[in-house]
């Protein structure tokens, strides 16, 4: 007989009794997100709308995105990364399992110094697929030309986000399968720490609990206004940030 999923718990505001709530309202409630199969347009979908809900519930509070991916389609990943990038919470990335393909992308995507391997953790890099699938369509990249300004995309990415600066290596290296341990993985600049025993994970140095009131309101014009002013100063390469 299956379980169902597990309830928990949950108190929402100060004063206020707690209430029952599956276990994984709980935890995107306090800003755990979860990619733990491969990435579709609806997995894609539901993180993108997720972190932009959760930016506008509190607008300071970090997000926590924890990766089980073994690949997936290039256009929702190219999309989630780009929502990584321009929402003003911080992104802590963790690879719990493996990060193959477009979830190593992801992985990459997190807060530099905020991107966290486990120590048995594998990464994987591979060349965008020609096609992907959204239920029972399937919607293709109509020749080679566009597949190679995808995959263009994807290490300038790796450009901007890893140790790796030179652009032919990664363009080759996209061409096969390279599996990376977590070792590796550091050594490569797609993450920045390897978890051990001796570690506080950073979600457990955050403050927990019921709030004071609802975040909604807390958001502030000046807040806003500094958000984008900050990313106008910024400097910028061939129209993005540099």
């Amino acid at each position: 007989m299956p379980l169902g999923v597990p309830k928990v718990p949950h108190q929402y505001f100060e004063g206020e009794d707690a209430i029952w709530v599956d276990l994984y309202n709980k935890l995107y409630e306090e800003r755990f997100l979860f990619l733990a199969k491969p990435l579709d347009d609806e997995i894609g979908n539901q993180l993108v709308s997720m972190m932009i809900y959760l930016t506008l519930d509190d607008i300071n509070r970090d997000q926590f995105l924890f990766i089980h991916c073994t690949g997936g389609s290039v256009i929702p990943g190219i999309a989630l990364y780009d929502t990584m990038q321009y929402i003003p919470p911080e992104i802590h990335t963790t690879v719990i399992g493996i990060a193959a393909s477009m979830g190593s992308l992801i992985l990459t995507g997190g807060r530099p110094g905020k991107r966290i391997a486990f120590p048995s953790a594998t990464v994987m890099l591979h060349q965008p697929a020609s096609t992907y699938a959204d239920g029972m369509s399937r919607v293709c990249i109509q020749n080679d030309n566009d597949v190679a300004i995808i995959k263009e995309q994807i290490v300038d990415i790796y450009i901007e986000t890893t140790k790796q600066k030179d652009k032919f290596i990664i363009w080759n290296e996209l061409d096969r399968d390279r599996f990376m341990s977590a070792e590796q993985t550091l050594e490569y600049g797609i993450v920045d720490i390897i978890m051990d025993k001796e570690m506080v994970p950073p979600w457990l140095k955050m403050k927990w609990g019921p709030r004071k009131q609802n975040n909604w309101s807390k958001i502030t014009r000046d807040e806003v206004s500094e958000f984008i002013d900050r990313n106008d100063a910024a400097p910028h390469v061939n129209g993005q940030m540099a």
